[in-house]
């Protein structure tokens, strides 16, 4: 066969039971493309070959309006003589299925690195309302740089549909989830169920389960428990075992709740991920526990997270004091998030070091989030978002999580706080978008942001260089500022530690956002504000600004205007810098204000121009080293393109500008 449509065909590139796939060119343009055939014969159905086409081209369509890094990309779709066939792109490199028979091992990190792809690639596709349901590693090609790109969407669902119809199943259905096997009804978590299984199989090179005939392989899927990881090698680390087994669990809802979830578990079974270098603030932070070997434990549920006992933190804190602490930190633990094992790193069982390696590719930038729902629920943190950072929240419970209206005071620590304001209640309070804010003694406010996955970057073509690509991260839960740190607050500051008070240029102080300073301006401020309340405050990451930011803008996609941000030329009333809070139009999905114009803001990040295409999964925190540091927001001098969320600028940490402030973070309690 020469020729298939328009294409010129150049070779084969591989064959399967319904099919081949072609190496081919497009004559029009001189692009090489993959062409993957499928014979008509082999999907009998009782509409006849015209019902088979419509739905074929339907489920072709479905995979074509998918646009990521890690999913190939579907060019055209057509009929030709007794085939149908699908143009696709051309991925130099090998499928996982035949990288594993010829005997490739991947160290843990190299599993972590394609496991951050599939899982971005795939959340991707489950948000889209499209379930692969034909994960299996012939279906993943692998190319340069250990790049994945995923295959068949929408074909396996076709194919399968058929399949059913006919009474046959073809292949092996060794990856398939059990109600999938069953003829039920599936959705994103039967994907999760399949990348258990590959996961198993490329920690242990073999299948989970592995059987000489499609019954024995049905039956295990259905009723076998599936051999511990330690029979096929001890050195792994013991977190391990939990997590395939969640992926792998029978009964779907036990699974991970998203292919994200699954990753960021695996993540930190192998390193737990920490920006302890970009911490800048000296109040003491909690401890993790160690790790305990999966062997002697149950795995913990995927919402918990380890800390010290309670008691270690209280002890010098009696009576009814006491009492109310211990209920508010059990009200502030995250829900949602991975569980994160501590404790030193673990043995590989192979040479490489343990890097997650670069961060997965993501999806461009989503929906609005969701308007907030009038549903109340019990006080608490807000669960774990979904995993496309800029789409809708979706709690546990599958409804926007709500807050009661009703205030709560707080106790400090009197006997532990450095200073008399340490021992002043803190106000904690649902804000108008649902979320918890607490306020301080020097009217600081505080605005929880939750775990949870999230894509950060801009998506191709749009933005600067320096913001691709878009990729998913998961970002633990902490808490931001509501607005800058005003010149009333900075100068009391000054007042008191007898650091230089920074020049208004004629524009007033009080609320206005403190500007003339410099990045170590900022972390001394940081420090102090973390003495005096004994809280572990500093300056919020890149990837933390920006998911609190979340939308392209911080209010949405509306282009900006007067009644969103203080900008140049967009006859806001203010020539200069605003008081803090002058916009409450433009607030962001949590509530943050001025997170767009006003002044540009310190992170406590280093700057470089190429971090996207490296930094990892969890928490990333920027490079270890550099000569500027990041800052993020634009100013009163910005104009649209400067004020975008995903935008990304840098300065000298030395030297004070009109245009530069900073917001202070605090870790999550």
């Amino acid at each position: 066969m020469t020729k298939i449509g328009k294409y010129t065909i150049s070779g084969e590139l591989g064959k399967g039971g319904m099919g081949i796939v072609y190496r081919g060119l497009d004559p029009y343009i001189g692009r090489t493309v993959a062409i993957k055939t499928i014979r008509l014969d082999m999907l009998r159905q009782d509409g006849g070959k015209e019902e088979v086409l419509k739905r074929f081209v339907r489920e072709a369509q479905a995979a074509g309006n998918l646009s990521h890094p890690n999913i190939v990309t579907i060019y055209d779709v057509g009929e030709h003589e007794e085939l149908i066939y699908i143009a696709m792109e051309f991925i130099a490199g090998h499928s996982l299925e035949s990288l594993m028979l010829q005997g490739r091992k991947f160290t843990l990190a190299e599993i972590v690195r394609l496991f951050a792809q599939l899982a971005s690639a795939l959340d991707y596709a489950h948000q889209k309302g499209i379930v692969h349901r034909d994960i299996k590693p012939a279906n993943i090609l692998v190319g340069e740089d250990l790049k994945v790109s995923l295959v068949d969407f929408g074909i396996a669902r076709t194919s399968a549909s058929t399949m059913t119809q006919t009474g046959m199943l073809m292949g092996t259905p060794r990856y398939m989830s059990p109600e999938q096997i069953a003829g039920k009804k599936v959705d994103n978590r039967a994907d999760i169920f399949s990348l258990g299984a590959i996961l198993y199989e490329l920690l242990t090179q073999r299948n989970p389960f592995e059987g000489e005939s499609i019954t024995t392989v049905i039956y295990k899927i259905m009723h076998a428990e599936i051999e511990p990881l330690e029979h096929f090698n001890k050195q792994l680390p013991p977190g391990l075992e939990g997590v395939v087994r969640k992926a792998l669990a029978r009964d779907a809802d036990a699974r991970y709740r998203t292919c994200g979830e699954l990753h960021a578990a695996l993540s930190d079974s192998i390193m737990p991920k920490k920006c302890e270098a970009t911490i800048i603030a000296s109040a003491p932070r909690a401890q993790e526990t160690q790790m305990i070997p999966a062997a002697d434990v149950p795995a913990a549920p995927a919402g918990a997270k380890s800390r010290v006992p309670l008691f270690l933190l209280l002890g010098a804190v009696i009576g009814i004091l006491a009492v109310i602490i211990v209920v508010v930190v059990l009200s502030g633990r995250k829900e949602g998030a991975p569980t994160a094992p501590g404790g030193g790193s673990a043995a590989l069982p192979l040479e490489a070091p343990l890097d997650p390696g670069p961060p997965a590719a993501g999806a461009g930038i989503g929906q609005e989030g969701r308007s907030a729902s009038t549903e109340s629920v019990a006080p608490g943190p807000v669960a774990a978002e979904a995993p496309e950072g800029r789409g809708a929240v979706e709690p546990v419970s599958g409804k926007p999580l709500r807050v009661q209206p009703q205030p709560t005071e707080v106790a400090k620590k009197s006997d532990t706080a450095p200073a008399a304001e340490a021992a002043l209640p803190a106000l904690v309070r649902p804000n108008r978008q649902g979320y918890l804010e607490e306020e301080l003694f020097n009217s600081t406010v505080m605005v929880q942001v939750p775990a949870g996955n999230f894509t950060i970057g801009s998506p191709k073509g749009e933005g600067d260089d320096d913001e691709h690509p878009a990729h998913m991260v998961f970002i633990s839960g902490f808490w931001l500022g509501k607005t800058e740190v005003t010149f009333a607050q900075y100068d009391a500051f000054c007042q008191e530690t007898g650091r230089r008070f920074p020049g208004d240029e004629g524009w007033g102080r009080g609320s206005r956002p403190v500007i003339n300073i410099t990045w170590e301006d900022a972390g001394a401020y940081c420090r102090w504000l973390a003495k005096k309340s004994g809280r572990s405050f500093r300056l919020p990451t890149e990837a933390e600004w920006e998911k609190a930011a979340r939308e392209r803008y911080p209010w949405g996609k509306r282009d900006p205007g007067p009644s969103l941000v203080n900008m140049k030329g967009d006859g806001d009333g203010y020539p200069f810098t605003a008081p803090v809070g002058s916009f409450p139009a433009g607030a962001s999905h949590y509530g943050h204000l001025d997170l767009a114009g006003n002044v540009w803001e310190w992170t406590s990040d280093w700057y470089a121009a190429g971090y996207y295409r490296a930094s990892p999964f969890r928490d990333p925190c920027g490079p270890d080293s550099g000569t500027k540091r990041s800052v993020r927001g634009g100013s009163w001098k910005g104009d649209p393109g400067t004020i975008r969320s995903a935008n990304r600028d840098n300065q000298s940490p030395g030297i004070p500008l009109n245009t530069l402030g900073f917001r202070v973070a605090m870790d999550d309690r």
